[in-house]
């Protein structure tokens, strides 16, 4: 597998900008990625996903349900409004940072094809004016946190186009040993590990039933993905699997492969899908000695499978664990760079291309089989000493008294 091209894909799209409802960068570097490949085709719907289909050039008959494999293309970033002076701009804030990391941080605008650095002078907060808004700051201070303001007036070196996407003040990628740190992994990393699939399913002209959707505006609260389901434009009989960089929780470590999500904060997903991918990954695991995955309940957030699920998908959970979650160090309270493993990433690759090729070899009926052997063999163990004993603990005597 070609882990180097891979990792150079991944470096490459974690430098691009992006914020909610200014995804256009992300957009742009997919369809040249679509366009130089023939076995692709592309097509959007009227809120701007992208929804990927693999048509391998081999035909015919190919058995099972079809694998879809979903991301977003946005982080918490900020949106320029308007320019209030010569060097001062007015950006809304779009996503969830807690608001003691704006104060005088560092942040950069992508306007007229280049960076404009520039740093936080006033930080104006919500107004939670509607119910919803109310609950969310509510629920930030149970937490001990604080809600993220609305928008912000920085200082700027040059002009900012309107609409123009802002990030943290954060240089590009570099990969250090086993990690790789940017200003935003979470989502790009996980949109990077699909692309790298259909580039290697491409690359091999494997005969898969396979596709990729890539949503906007999912740290808004899945603007895109809720937009979708809805308009049906996500196949309704794909199994979904929707991949997230999700923050590392207690159990989970850097470096110990990707992990099988089998719910989030908000709901559990679907237990055939989540069986589904983690015999993939057991099988995988037998060929593929340097192959590694987790299985955890990743609760620190909800992610885009609580919303498929919640319309009647078939769906469930693959991240990479994520450190400085939304670009947070808690440990030195400022704002910092995303990291994750690299290992991490590469295993999820091999573990999207080994889901991708097993419609034709599986069915999708919810069975573990090395789970029912072991089942198996623990009842046939101990059933006959059940049988044996069965009489003797009805006749037994409780605090002095049989039971009748």
């Amino acid at each position: 597998m070609a882990t180097a091209r891979h990792r150079t894909l991944l470096q490459h799209l974690v430098n691009l900008p992006t914020a909610p409802f200014c995804e256009g960068h992300v957009v742009a570097f997919i369809r040249r990625f679509v366009a130089a490949r023939t076995a692709l085709k592309m097509s959007t719907d009227r809120f701007g996903n992208l929804l990927v289909r693999y048509v391998p050039r081999r035909k015919g008959p190919m058995r099972g349900r079809p694998i879809l494999f979903a991301a977003h293309m946005d982080h918490p970033g900020f949106c320029a409004t308007k320019m209030i002076a010569r060097h001062r701009v007015h950006a809304e804030w779009r996503g969830w940072v807690m608001g003691s990391y704006f104060h005088s941080e560092r942040i950069q605008f992508h306007s007229g094809g280049r960076w404009v650095p520039g740093r936080i002078v006033e930080v104006i907060p919500q107004k939670p004016t509607s119910p919803h808004l109310k609950r969310a700051a509510a629920s930030a201070r149970s937490f001990g946190a604080e809600a993220p303001p609305a928008a912000v007036i920085a200082q700027v070196r040059g002009a900012v186009e309107p609409g123009s996407p802002g990030m943290w003040g954060i240089g590009d990628a570099v990969i250090r040993g086993n990690q790789i740190r940017a200003r935003v992994c979470d989502d790009i990393a996980g949109l990077a590990g699909i692309l790298a699939m259909l580039d290697e399913i491409c690359r091999r002209e494997i005969r898969v039933k396979c596709c990729a959707f890539f949503t906007r505006a999912e740290e808004v609260g899945f603007a895109g993905a809720l937009a979708a389901v809805e308009s049906k434009t996500v196949p309704r009989n794909a199994i979904v699997v929707a991949v997230e960089c999700s923050k590392a929780v207690t159990g989970v470590a850097l470096g110990d492969g990707p992990v099988l999500r089998v719910g989030d904060k908000a709901s559990v997903f679907t237990p055939a899908a989540t069986a589904y991918c983690q015999v993939v990954a057991e099988a995988l695991a037998e060929k593929d000695k340097g192959f590694r995955f987790q299985r955890k309940l990743m609760d620190g957030g909800t992610c885009e499978s609580t919303a498929y699920c919640h319309h009647g998908y078939d769906a469930t959970g693959i991240c990479l664990p994520l450190g400085n979650y939304h670009n947070m160090d808690t440990q030195r309270r400022k704002i910092g760079p995303e990291f994750i493993d690299v290992r991490d990433f590469d295993n999820l690759v091999k573990w999207f291309v080994a889901l991708a090729e097993s419609p034709a070899k599986m069915k999708f009926d919810g069975s573990h089989p090395g789970l029912s052997k072991r089942l198996d063999a623990l009842l046939r163990l101990h059933r006959p000493r059940l049988t044996k004993t069965a009489a003797a603990v009805s006749g037994a005597r409780v605090g002095g008294m049989s039971e009748r």
